[in-house]
């Protein structure tokens, strides 16, 4: 595989007055945003206690916990943890989600994205069907 040294070592977004990079907690909003618009996935995964007490207390880094971000030269990597509605078919919403954050990273920061992991954390009940069950 050949490799050309001059344009792998600017960044994508460099011109003579200079360059833009775009920050890994851009590419975490992204997907953030982009998995909660798919249909199936109920929030954000976390796996740890610390991360359950920081959500409850409203920090938004603990939804960048369940999404990891690797940044290349010219492109990223991303895996995001999931918690999606009991029911649904996890194949086709893994594959949804995918195709959802790697749009949208190639929309919005003009990035190439090498790949994009889907952690199934749980499966959960619809907060509606919770809440109708109390009433």
């Amino acid at each position: 595989m050949a490799v050309a040294k001059k344009k792998t070592s600017k960044p994508a977004h460099e011109n003579s007055v200079g360059a833009v990079k775009v920050h890994e907690s851009v590419i975490a909003s992204i997907v953030r945003k982009a998995a909660m618009n798919v249909e199936g996935v109920l929030r954000l995964g976390t796996s740890s206690l610390v991360d359950n007490l920081a959500e409850i207390v409203g920090s938004k880094k603990i939804q960048d916990r369940a999404i990891t971000v690797e940044m290349n030269e010219n492109s990223v990597s991303v895996e995001v943890r999931v918690i999606l509605l009991y029911g649904v078919l996890i194949p086709q919403v893994a594959s949804e989600l995918k195709d959802a954050v790697a749009g949208e990273i190639s929309k919005l920061a003009g990035m190439k994205v090498d790949h994009v992991n889907v952690v199934i954390m749980d499966l959960e009940d619809s907060p509606e069907a919770e809440d109708g069950g109390e009433e």
